[in-house]
Order: structure tokens, then sequence, then C-alpha cells
């Protein structure tokens, strides 16, 4: 058994000694529709699910902690695979329907959604404004070797322009989720600095 496959073992205990037997369904749900590897070629697709659960399964004060490790698996559903809205709420409720949605970048017909409105959405939920930064988190952790140099850059401006003022709206509008969104920060800013501080060394 590999670390992956014991990390996947864990989660599955640990959100069975919870009672969350919903999130046990998403996560089994996703690992049937991300059977892919990610653009390293090698690692699965549903590893990013995966650790992003974990990653959230350790935030403390979670207004919705079962429903936001539900939308982390489920948070791509929509956008990469043939799975709709509406299956998603069948399945696993309108709240983590709702979610999910709110973090997906196109609508129901591919097309790719206004990103201020998009943002504007996530901010407004407690749990798509978990789940989107921390997406974000293992996504700047796995890009080296992956994008050049330069879509390091852009992505890191992204996360600096886009993700980072979302979350200081979340904040206010969620206080009770204020030590989660602080991690969720210090991790974000902690990567920018280095993938920035990287960039100026390989300039120089």
């Amino acid at each position: 058994m590999n670390e992956f496959q014991k990390q996947t073992v864990f989660l599955r205990g640990w959100l069975n000694g919870r009672g969350y037997y919903n999130a046990i369904a998403a996560m089994e749900f996703a690992r049937q529709h991300h059977t892919g590897t990610r653009k390293d070629g090698c690692t699965p697709e549903f590893q990013h699910q995966t650790e992003i659960a974990m990653h959230i399964s350790v935030l403390p004060g979670l207004l919705f902690p079962e429903e936001t490790i539900a939308t982390a698996f489920l948070h791509d559903t929509v956008e990469d695979t043939p799975v709709s809205r509406h299956e998603i709420a069948s399945r696993f409720g309108e709240q983590v329907a709702d979610a999910t949605w709110r973090v997906t970048k196109v609508d129901e017909h591919g097309e790719k959604r206004d990103e201020d409105a998009l943002f504007a959405e996530m901010e407004l939920c407690p749990i798509a404004s978990i789940v989107k930064p921390a997406d974000r988190i293992h996504n700047q952790r796995t890009m080296g070797g992956v994008f050049t140099q330069e879509k390091m850059i852009s992505y890191i401006d992204f996360t600096r322009a886009r993700i980072l003022p979302m979350m200081k709206q979340a904040r206010v509008n969620f206080p009770q989720q204020y030590p989660a969104y602080q991690l969720l920060r210090h991790a974000l800013t902690t990567q920018a600095r280095i993938v920035s501080s990287l960039a100026q060394q390989q300039i120089q």
C-alpha cells in the first residue's frame, strides 16, 4: 500500500468515526469520476481531491465541516466530468450542490462564467470560501515542474488579486470561521512569497 492509499484509508476511517457518511459517499463518487492523472502525468487525479479534503479536515471553526469536506471531494465534478449540478443535489443535498456550483468556473453549457460574479458568490458561501483557497493551496504546492515560471507567477498573481480578497470578505461574512481563513491565508501567502523569491533569483 503506497502513501496515497494509506492516506485514503485513514481519511475514510476518520470520516466514519465522526458519522460523516455523506462525505464518505462524496469521496467514493469522486473516486469513480476522477480516474485520470494530474498534469504531471503520473499523480492520480483523485489524489488532488483527497489532499484538499485532508487539509480541510483539520481546519478549526468550520460552520459545516462535513458539507465542506464533501464539497472538497466534489469541487471539480461538474467542471471536469459529465456530472450535473442536479445530480450532485439529488445525491448529496442542495447545500453541497450549491457550494460545488459556486467554485465551478463554467456554466451548464461549458462556457466560462463571469469571474466577478463567481468570486462574489464564493464570498457569500461559508463552504465555497473554504474549498476554493484549499484547492488553490494544493494546486500551488504541486505546480513546480509542471507550470512554466511565467505561468507560476501568473498563478500567484491571480491568488493575490482574487483568492485573498475573496477570503478577506468571507472572514467578515462568517467570523466564526476566522481561524480557518487565517490558516489558509498564511499558507497561500507563504507559497506566493516562495514562488516570487525563486523567480527573482532566476532573473538575477
